[in-house]
């Protein structure tokens, strides 16, 4: 059975998260931290990234306290299209799975479709 998972976040939410080095290192990954550097610090990149994760965790039916949120990290191939990494014990359970992220006005907004 399909299952999908919908998030979405007011980007400005993500302001005084992004001078918080302690608490970005407790949400994303060495690697994520990079590609929000290489992106200028932008709230909008950070607010898409953590809409991933949630979204994420929406389709497996599970919640922020259930899994690390550094398990899941969200990559972007060479045409900056968004993909999904996961880590430690969701590595095997969830092979297949596609994720979109989109920005508008004020809203980043993240889905996510697991396949069997």
């Amino acid at each position: 059975m399909n299952s999908n998972g919908i998030d979405i976040v007011k980007i400005e939410r993500f302001d005084t998260l992004k001078n918080n080095s302690s608490l970005m290192k407790s949400i994303f990954t060495e690697n994520e931290i990079k590609y929000i550097n290489s992106r200028n610090n932008n709230s909008s990149t950070i607010a898409g990234l953590y809409a991933a994760k949630e979204a994420f965790l929406k389709a497996i039916k599970k919640g922020i306290n259930d899994y690390s949120l550094k398990d899941i990290e969200i990559s972007h191939d060479n045409n900056n299209a968004p993909f999904i990494i996961l880590n430690n014990s969701l590595k095997d359970k969830y092979p297949n799975y596609s994720v979109s992220i989109s920005h508008d006005g004020e809203y980043a907004i993240a889905s996510v479709i697991l396949f069997n």
